[in-house]
């Protein structure tokens, strides 16, 4: 069992961890019992609370403790590959027509900075900024700030805890405010990470950790102090970064380690959910698919088997799943386009098609025993989303939703007609009748197919653009909807969009890809202006604005929920738990809600002071109990 004084300790770092407060400045605030050995004790003096103590404090931790072991995921060694990498992201971000070359060449500029001469941390770098890029496609400002973020986490790695979080690049502010703020956003929510780490890591080894309050309360924390979308982006996608190098250093029949086992915990419980909330679907998808590998490799090795099983001719089952997709994607669009009551009445429609994810399609057939892809029904789905016309300029929303109804039901009509429901079981379901709790809105049906030789399930839905709104940004997809399990967690849950939407978002996106269509005219841009130039530009500007209307709505959602928990909701380090109370609590209330015993004021901490059991709670506060309680 801990002392006392190595409780306050660990209270004292993970407050560090949190607030950024030096050492000293820890140590000095609270009473003499609590201070270092004699040894460490020269580095600090009570009335001295410089940041020269805490450089010095560090240096002699430096000195005389042992570095940790690197994880997986840091300890491959990858110097070799530094050119090769820096070569590959450049080519990507020329390919993706987001960036300028100017652009591309400052990014290898500040990965070099930020690398400091270590080709190792150069190669990581320019990976993480690859990975970044084609998972998420964020700009040139968020992989800048990425890059340091990288370098500064490797670092930390390094340092004997790897809890001190060096975020004083030397170079960063002269690649302008918007960079630093991604930064800053960036490492603090790697703090409360990192605060979360500890805090749990006193629990039971054989504790499955994070359980699912934890991993929901982490969720609901770091949605609630991310500041800008690109910072809880960047540590989603350095999720996936941990993910693949496990997944590269890993011998084939090796146990897992406890690490890997957590790493892929938090992807399917935290970043996974918090991506989709984003709309990175492409993210969210790659840490699913990576964790699943990781914690069941046999349940994934057998769905990757039956997905590439031969089933008539030579192509296998995940082959014919595309093919077929696509060919009745193509004929569907076709049908509907050559209605001639459908073209009377709808403005635009849409007809999208997806293969189930390997999770996903292993969840399914593990919840209802089915022992073969082919037997989920959903394994292939097809989406229909109509918007109807406004027959006259002046109509009311009501009258056009009517219609919109009416488009879906004859849509479903049309389509049921060609792809005949499933003799066995159809799973007709009218959503827009019977709206779900959750205000989800759709139609569905299974139905069958012939596809060379082979009878296929396909899941076909149709919505209007409303509907599909509701579903995929607002309360329909509240971003703990899916993932929460339990009467409580199913509850009505108003989500509120209010006003200000995104006067920010456009202006964060068109800032993050540089702002309007103009020609670089820094020193580092000396080419020529050419007719290729300004068609180039045309091109980027199209695609940002693709990009920005796509992530609009999520965006609008997320600030919605931002809102709603800090109206509901704080989140505060207690013990071993991150703990989420009602917006408005104070210690006493926090202390109540662990332990009952009577605890005194002089036996709390908060943030490395004393405090009082009146003084409210914000977001990410630490408080410990230093000492027994007295009955």
């Amino acid at each position: 069992m801990k002392t006392n004084n190595t409780r306050k300790r660990t209270a004292l770092l993970m407050t560090f961890m949190l607030t950024r407060l030096e050492p000293a400045q820890c140590f000095h605030a609270t009473n003499t019992a609590t201070r270092p050995s004699r040894t460490t004790a020269s580095y600090f003096r009570e009335s001295d609370e410089s940041e020269s103590a805490a450089a010095s404090y560090f240096a002699f931790l430096a000195d005389t403790l042992t570095p940790q072991q690197l994880p997986a995921w840091l300890a491959i060694p990858q110097s070799h590959l530094a050119e090769a990498n820096m070569k590959a992201l450049q080519s990507e971000m020329r390919e993706s027509s987001y960036f300028t070359e100017t652009e591309s060449r400052k990014l290898m500029l500040a990965i070099e900075d930020a690398a400091a001469g270590d080709r190792s941390k150069v190669a990581g770098a320019a990976e993480f900024c690859l990975l970044l890029q084609e998972t998420v496609e964020i700009g040139f400002n968020a992989l800048v700030a990425a890059c340091y973020h990288y370098c500064s986490c490797v670092t930390a790695r390094k340092r004997v805890s790897g809890w001190y979080l060096d975020d004083s690049h030397e170079h960063l502010h002269s690649y302008g405010a918007h960079v630093m703020k991604i930064s800053e956003d960036t490492d603090r929510l790697k703090r409360l990470e990192m605060v979360a780490a500890t805090v749990t890591s006193s629990e039971p080894a054989d504790r499955v950790r994070p359980d699912s309050k934890d991993a929901e309360n982490l969720r609901k924390l770091l949605l609630s102090e991310t500041h800008d979308w690109r910072a809880l982006a960047i540590r989603s996608g350095a999720c996936l970064y941990r993910l693949r190098g496990i997944l590269k250093s890993s011998v084939e029949g090796e146990r897992r380690t406890r690490e890997a086992a957590r790493t892929a915990r938090e992807a399917l419980s935290i970043y996974a959910p918090l991506s989709s909330r984003l709309g990175l679907h492409k993210l969210k998808n790659e840490l699913e698919g990576d964790a699943f590998r990781i914690l069941y490799p046999r349940q994934f090795a057998a769905v990757n088997s039956l997905a590439h099983e031969t089933i008539g001719g030579d192509n296998d089952v995940g082959q014919n799943m595309k093919q077929l997709l696509a060919e009745v994607q193509q004929e569907m669009t076709t049908m509907l386009e050559n209605d001639e009551e459908f073209s009377k009445l709808v403005e635009n429609f849409s007809v999208t098609a997806r293969v189930k994810e390997p999770f996903s399609m292993w969840k399914k057939m593990l919840r209802d025993g089915y022992k073969h892809v082919l037997q989920v029904p959903d394994a292939l789905a097809l989406r229909i989303i109509v918007d109807a016309k406004k027959l006259t300029p002046d109509e009311p929303a009501e009258v056009t939703r009517a219609r919109d109804r009416a488009l879906c039901y004859y849509a479903e009509r049309l389509c049921a007609a060609r792809w005949k429901p499933a003799p066995d079981n159809p799973r007709f379901k009218d959503y827009i009748k019977s709206p779900k709790r959750n205000g989800y809105q759709s139609l569905h049906y299974t139905a069958h197919t012939e596809f060379r030789g082979q009878m296929w399930s396909l899941e076909i839905q149709v919505r209007s653009g409303e509907m599909h709104k509701v579903a995929e940004f607002g309360l329909a997809s509240h971003w703990d909807y899916k993932i929460a399990k339990g009467p409580e967690s199913s509850s009505d849950v108003s989500v509120e969009i209010t006003g200000n939407y995104f006067k920010n978002v456009k202006q964060w996106h068109w800032e993050q890809h540089g702002g309007s269509v103009k020609v670089d005219a820094s020193p580092a841009s000396s080419v020529p202006v050419t007719m290729s130039d300004i068609w180039q530009s045309r091109r980027r500007v199209d695609r940002i604005r693709e990009r920005t209307a796509k992530l609009e709505p999520y965006l609008q959602a997320m600030t919605a929920a931002q809102e709603n928990l800090a109206r509901e909701q704080v989140f505060v380090f207690f013990g071993s738990k991150l703990m989420a109370l009602p917006a408005g609590s104070c210690v006493l209330d926090a202390v109540r809600s662990v332990n009952p015993a009577r605890v005194q004021e002089d036996d709390l901490v908060l943030n490395g002071s004393s405090t009082s059991l009146t003084h409210l709670l914000s977001n990410g506060d630490v408080l410990s109990v230093v000492q027994e309680a007295r009955v």
